[in-house]
């Protein structure tokens, strides 16, 4: 009964395999509903090979069936098949890890692998990191901006998957993540990567590297991070939110309740802190806030959480959670 005035709605319904013509053959389906194939593309019955979207694909980060109705997986199958069918020769079927990006007005939303709920469904540990950054160097002109989330495994740095959201540059992003997924890796190897640099192009830092750096960071231990939909309930518990921000980016705009000592002056003012109570810190897109976690760190104070991503993903965040879902 609720009535909502909007400019635009978007319907995302899903989809469901099309299996009637395999059911009327008498193939087996699998665990997701699509039909079973075996890693030639053999269905329960030898004599059928099946690609496609109704097929039940091996997800390269489970391990398990699934149901990946891309077109890329399509049609690399579909040549698999067709290779076996006419030869009787060919590999087997890739593990699919889902890469998919769309075009959402001006921007690009692209993801790989799994994300924070697909890998609590599938029993596996999830920690991530989320960084801000140009798609080049800020000081070649035309650098755009991109949010990339790294998905990894706690204690293996295993990559689960990564999300990103930005201009230019997203589709090679997640390519590279999807990639190192592909063969199994870790964090460890996303941060050593050699990847092409030339300003017009990237950094000598790409995304990806800052990306892995930050999960590295996390999982040894040297910073804990919060994301923005946690800021309110640390609020609640007494986190004092201290912004390190210059104060004319703090007058910009800032969170509720933040104080403002920039990370340059903490050294020195830390003693305006309440011992007493936790503290979040955060900056614009999350580094400054790591250096000023570390800083207080070595000032003996253990209790203290970095916003990932920074304002400029709280105010995203904030932003967001005005839309009707």
């Amino acid at each position: 009964g609720t009535t909502i005035v909007t400019g635009l709605v978007l319907m995302s319904v899903g989809i469901r395999p099309n299996v009637k013509l395999a059911k009327q053959a008498g193939l087996e389906l699998g665990p997701a509903g699509g039909i079973r194939v075996n890693d030639r593309l053999e269905t329960s019955d030898p004599n059928i090979l099946a690609a496609g979207d109704a097929i039940e694909v091996v997800h390269a980060v489970t391990k398990q069936p699934a149901l990946v109705p891309l077109a890329g997986p399509a049609n690399r199958h579909g040549r698999l098949a067709g290779e076996i069918a006419a030869t009787g020769q060919g590999g087997s079927a890739a593990r699919v890890a889902g890469t998919a990006i769309v075009k959402v007005f001006d921007l690009a939303v692209a993801a790989t692998g799994l994300n924070h709920r697909a890998a609590d469904k599938a029993g596996i540990k999830c920690e991530h990191s989320i960084i801000r950054r140009a798609h080049h160097v800020g000081y070649y002109p035309g650098a755009e901006a991109m949010t990339l989330k790294i998905l990894y495994e706690p204690g293996t740095r295993r990559i689960l998957g990564a999300q990103a959201v930005g201009g230019a540059g997203v589709d090679r992003r997640i390519d590279i993540v999807a990639t190192a997924i592909h063969f199994g890796g870790t964090v460890d190897d996303l941060s050593d990567l050699d990847l092409a640099y030339a300003p017009p192009y990237g950094a000598a830092k790409d995304p990806v590297h800052i990306g892995a750096f930050v999960a590295l960071n996390q999982d040894r231990g040297l910073v804990s991070h919060c994301d923005p939909i946690d800021v309110p309930e640390l609020a609640d518990k007494g986190y004092q939110i201290i912004d390190v921000r210059t104060p004319r980016e703090f007058a910009a705009g800032s969170i509720p309740g933040a104080v403002n000592i920039t990370v340059d002056d903490l050294r020195a003012q830390h003693g305006e802190l309440d011992p007493e109570r936790p503290v979040l810190i955060y900056c614009q897109v999350g580094q400054r806030g790591y250096v000023a976690v570390r800083i207080l760190h070595g000032l003996g104070r253990d209790d203290v959480v970095n916003l990932a991503g920074g304002y400029a993903a709280y105010e995203t965040w904030q932003r967001a959670s005005q839309v009707h879902v």
